[in-house]
């Protein structure tokens, strides 16, 4: 009897920058796990020591000769090798125990699937509130997510090739630098078939997050370019961060916020308000139950309740993306192209 395993060759692509003592940590488990699969580095114009890092360890290394993003180096990884299924794996990521074999036998068992993501453990490596802040958010909300048609994430993302080819890779043009490149190829990889999310698929994050990083990348690398997506695409998506309860949750949490800005006004001169923001926290503590119940039974309530009150901040400031990508989405639809008439 033929094993449906046999049938199905993998191989791990590693896109890297200077990440040398990352790839310490993570690569010799990656290299563990996957076995006798192929296990490509992608050294995108680091100016530290990955490549000799990766090759130290047994790592195949290719080199990009400029700083290339994550978009580009995936793209060239898979350009590079000839298996049918590529894993993606971040270079501050470490897998689990299974997890390259559990990812194979998905893809042996249904050849109608295209993709298939995970999500980051429990368990981050820095335990600084920022740090577990993002990992956990990131835990949550891949765990509460749909599990059939789902999106796709590169930090642990396999692909089918035939369909990656075919949906064009990673669009390293529109994404010079990290992201949400694999957002966007989500969009074109849903026509082509089943989309899974196997959240107990999980690898473990190394990278220490402070409050300017979790900022900036909120805004720069996913609120702005992700609210230009969905405004190109003309449709808002229903899942993830982005369903309705959140929608409605990020309304309140704009007012929350502002009435926290505004309460030296407000104490003094319309006490009243106090009550109207009190309802509206109360409102935002129900719509994130499930969230709290999960950051308290992983880290307490103290940490709960300090993550929920920055998860306000989070969702204001995100609110606030979109509604510019909007503003100026619409304002230049309303300037006449060049040529066009304006009577």
């Amino acid at each position: 009897m033929i094993d449906p395993l046999d049938d199905v060759e993998m191989a791990v692509v590693i896109p890297a920058w200077n990440a040398a003592g990352m790839l310490s940590v993570s690569l010799p488990v990656v290299l563990r796990e996957a076995g006798t699969f192929d296990v490509l580095v992608v050294d995108a114009g680091s100016t530290d020591e990955t490549a000799e890092v990766a090759r130290s360890h047994g790592a195949e290394v290719l080199r990009l000769p400029r700083r290339a993003g994550p978009a580009e180096a995936r793209n060239a990884g898979v350009d590079a090798k000839d298996e049918e299924v590529i894993l993606f794996l971040d270079a501050d990521c470490v897998p689990a125990e299974g997890l390259v074999q559990r990812v194979r036998e998905k893809f042996a068992e249904d050849h109608t699937l295209v993709s298939l993501t995970g999500s980051y453990d429990e368990r981050p490596l820095h335990r600084n509130f920022f740090s577990l802040y993002m990992n956990l958010r990131h835990h949550f909300v891949h765990h509460e997510a749909e599990r059939e048609g789902a999106t796709f994430w590169a930090g642990l993302g396999a692909v089918r090739r035939a369909a990656f080819e075919l949906a064009g890779g990673f669009d390293e043009k529109k994404f010079p630098r990290p992201m949400i490149e694999d957002i966007d190829l989500a969009q074109r990889l849903k026509p082509l078939g089943r989309m899974e999310l196997d959240p107990d698929l999980q690898v473990k994050h190394l990278k220490r997050w402070s409050f300017l990083s979790v900022v900036r990348t909120d805004i720069v690398c996913r609120a702005l370019p992700w609210s230009r997506l969905i405004v190109e695409g003309g449709a808002m998506p229903d899942d993830l961060n982005l369903r309705r309860s959140q929608r409605v949750a990020a309304v309140v949490a704009c007012l929350l916020v502002a009435g926290v800005v505004l309460s030296p006004v407000w104490v003094l001169l319309a006490p009243w308000v106090g009550g109207v923001w009190g309802a509206l926290a109360v409102i935002s503590l129900v719509l994130h139950a499930p969230m709290l119940r999960c950051f308290r039974r992983l880290e307490g309530w103290g940490f709960a309740l300090k993550a929920w009150a920055f998860h306000q901040v989070h969702l204001a400031y995100s609110a606030l993306a979109f509604a510019w990508v909007v503003a100026v989405h619409r304002a230049r639809s309303l300037v006449p192209r060049r040529g066009e008439s304006t009577s």
